[in-house]
């Protein structure tokens, strides 16, 4: 971007695919719309080391089931839902830090029991409770 800051500086920010809208909206000088669900990462330009969004979410269909996956700046974890009763039949659970190739899940043991259910508190939450406080 024209006169950017911090130009060629990275960041570990967690973004997703619904914050270039409105960043790009910010960058151009538009409004931005009220229904918008992404936030803008212009913060991110003036200070790629702020604080920003605590968890990012996607979904995944495979038929009669849903995946909903968060990630945070440590875990992914996934549940995998009956779409009509919202009942989860699977989870996973990946450490990034120690397994950053997603290459054993720890959902189901006894030691990680705590990080399962606040991280399924916080997919409940949603991806509201988790935008920056910009």
């Amino acid at each position: 971007m024209p006169g950017q800051k911090n130009a060629g500086k990275k960041s570990r920010a967690l973004v997703e695919f619904v914050d270039i809208y409105p960043t790009l909206c910010e960058a151009a000088g538009l409004p931005l719309p009220g229904h918008l669900e992404g936030a803008s990462m212009m913060p991110l330009t003036e200070n790629p080391e702020r604080p920003w969004k605590t968890a990012v979410f996607s979904q995944y269909p495979r038929g009669k089931i849903m995946g909903y996956t968060m990630r945070t700046d440590r875990w992914r974890y996934t549940e995998w839902q009956e779409r009509k009763t919202g009942e989860a039949t699977a989870r996973e659970l990946y450490d990034h830090q120690a397994d950053p190739g997603e290459n054993v899940n720890l959902a189901g043991r006894p030691e990680h029991k705590a990080t399962v259910e606040e991280l399924s508190a916080k997919l409940k939450a949603g991806w509201r409770a988790a935008r920056p406080r910009v």
